[in-house]
C-alpha cells in the first residue's frame, strides 16, 4: 500500500472503497479527481497530494456524486468522457445544486471542444490533456488557496 492511503481502492461504480491522498488533517484543502483512467488518476492524484492536498478520487458520475457531499472538496478536477453518465452533466448539475454551486470545476479532457459554450462558463477552467502539472496546480490553488 502506498503511503497516505487509507483505503487502497476508488469509489467508482461498485461503491465501497475510496482512496485518500494527502495530510489527511482536513485542513480544507480537499479535491475530488473524478477520472475513469486510473494512470491519469493516480497521476493527477499524486501531484496534488504532493502540494499538500487532500485528495479522493472517483472513476464515475456516480461514484463522484456520493463524495462529493461526503468528502466536501474545495475543487473537483473533472475529465469530460466518462462511462455511463458524461462529466458535462455532471457539471452543470452541480452548478444547478445550490448545495455545490460554489465548488469550483476544473474540466480536464482530451476534447475539450466538445464542451459547450455554456458548460464552458459553469467551469472555473478547461485544461486540454496532455495536461501541464504547472497549469493544473495554477488552477487548484486559485479555487483552493495555499494555507499559510
Amino acid at each position: 500500500m502506498d503511503e497516505g492511503r487509507v483505503n487502497g481502492g476508488r469509489l467508482g461504480e461498485g461503491g465501497g472503497e475510496v482512496d485518500w491522498l494527502g495530510p489527511g488533517d482536513h485542513n480544507g484543502r480537499r479535491v475530488l479527481v473524478i477520472e475513469d483512467d486510473p494512470h491519469i488518476t493516480d497521476l493527477l492524484s499524486d501531484v496534488l497530494a504532493g502540494d499538500g492536498y487532500t485528495v479522493t478520487s472517483a472513476d464515475s458520475v456516480l461514484g463522484a456524486s456520493t463524495l462529493i457531499r461526503r468528502f466536501r472538496p474545495c475543487a473537483i478536477v473533472l475529465d469530460l468522457g466518462l462511462p455511463y453518465r458524461s462529466g458535462a452533466s455532471l457539471l452543470s448539475d452541480l452548478k444547478a445544486d445550490p448545495e455545490t454551486a460554489q465548488i469550483p470545476v476544473i474540466v480536464v479532457s482530451a476534447l475539450p471542444e466538445t464542451l459547450t459554450a455554456e458548460r464552458r462558463a459553469l467551469a472555473a477552467r478547461v485544461l486540454a490533456k496532455p495536461i501541464s502539472i504547472r497549469d493544473l496546480l495554477r488552477a487548484v490553488h486559485d479555487a483552493c488557496p495555499p494555507v499559510n
